[in-house]
């Protein structure tokens, strides 16, 4: 792969081109959210993985569909 036009490049929660196949860890987050919301219990979410493959980019995408729904939400990361 030519590493100029190389799409992947890890930096830190920079955005890729293209937030491809997770569609659904996005639509288990928004259940998880509107059961807490109106004070449903739901199970947790842990997003491991390996450096540079987007926990954090979808991390801030999850916030942004929650603050869509016009949703006052609080993700937290921890460290470790």
């Amino acid at each position: 792969m030519d590493p100029i036009r190389n799409p992947y490049a890890p930096g830190a929660g920079t955005p890729p081109p293209e937030l491809a196949g997770r569609d659904e860890i996005r639509e288990t987050a928004r259940i998880a959210l509107e059961r807490a919301r109106i004070g449903r219990a739901s199970k947790s979410l842990l997003m491991v993985g390996l450096r540079g493959v987007g926990k954090t980019v979808l991390l801030d995408r999850i916030r942004e569909d929650a603050d869509a729904r016009h949703e006052s939400s609080r993700i937290r990361a921890g460290l470790g």
